[in-house]
């Protein structure tokens, strides 16, 4: 009888062991916490006094006439009057400069005006905008009603003429877009881009030497004509550009392009036919 008791006794002992360990752990938990949060007082006090300044300077810079917008500067484009300034970013006096949206500023720029590439506005605190623009460069002319110009995107730029621009190789035989001949409107029919693919080539290959590649015919797409010099014509095809710009360069080598021996040169055929005056 006395074995029984002795061993009922032993649950109530583990007990109380586990009882006295739990609380010795969370006295010694409560002590860690009290010690980090008396290290770490001091940080979130001074996180907090940042915090109410920080928020005190904004409520200054918002709401201060220090920072309201009174000056437009656009770069790039000439001079322009404050009123014309304001009215090219479509912003007004009075709008505060820390709030303004500056991404905001550019897409409208960049919608009205398509003719420049990039656009990059900035503050200038305390109340001022300054817009740098880059404008796209022409490098063709196209031959619709009216020639206008395009830039390496084939995006159509301001200002057209019922004669062709000086200087610039006209694309002749392209399709008028849907969108019309506004400015801004990119040329996306294949035809005309590989015709400018071709005039970046003939251009940087320097294949002409002295002479003027002055058009691209594209009206018919699988038979693209260069017209060198107004009336040299050179027939290329459609196809295989770079291997028959070879052939073209040592023919010239050997015959030179003399304009009033030479109507054209075929290179559409296994061997090159030059036509004569």
């Amino acid at each position: 009888m006395s074995v029984r008791l002795k061993n009922m006794a032993k649950p109530v002992k583990t007990k109380t062991k586990q009882r006295i360990a739990g609380a010795a752990f969370s006295l010694k938990l409560a002590g860690e916490l009290k010690r980090s949060l008396v290290y770490s007082l001091p940080y979130i006090l001074s996180l907090t006094v940042v915090g109410l300044l920080f928020g005190g300077v904004i409520a200054y810079a918002v709401n201060s006439p220090t920072f309201q917008l009174t000056e437009v500067r656009v770069l790039n484009v000439g001079t322009l009057s404050a009123e014309e300034s304001f009215r090219f970013c479509e912003l007004r006096r009075g709008e505060n400069l820390i709030l303004l949206d500056l991404i905001g500023v550019q897409q409208v720029i960049k919608r009205k005006h398509p003719e420049f590439k990039e656009v990059l506005v900035r503050r200038v605190l305390p109340n001022r905008i300054e817009v740098m623009l880059k404008r796209r460069t022409p490098v063709a002319q196209v031959a619709f009603s009216r020639y206008v110009q395009v830039d390496k995107d084939l995006v159509i730029l301001p200002g057209s003429a019922p004669v062709p621009f000086r200087n610039l190789t006209i694309l002749e035989g392209a399709p008028v877009p849907r969108e019309g001949l506004a400015v801004g409107v990119t040329l996306r029919d294949p035809a005309t881009k590989k015709a400018l693919r071709l005039m970046e080539v003939v251009k940087r290959s320097g294949i002409l030497r002295k002479h003027w590649l002055s058009k691209i015919e594209l009206g018919d797409p699988k038979n693209i004509s260069l017209m060198v010099d107004s009336d040299i014509e050179i027939r290329i095809g459609n196809s295989h550009f770079i291997e028959r710009l070879k052939i073209l360069d040592q023919t010239l080598k050997t015959i030179g392009l003399d304009r009033s021996k030479i109507r054209y040169i075929d290179l559409r055929f296994d061997d090159v036919v030059i036509g004569p005056r």
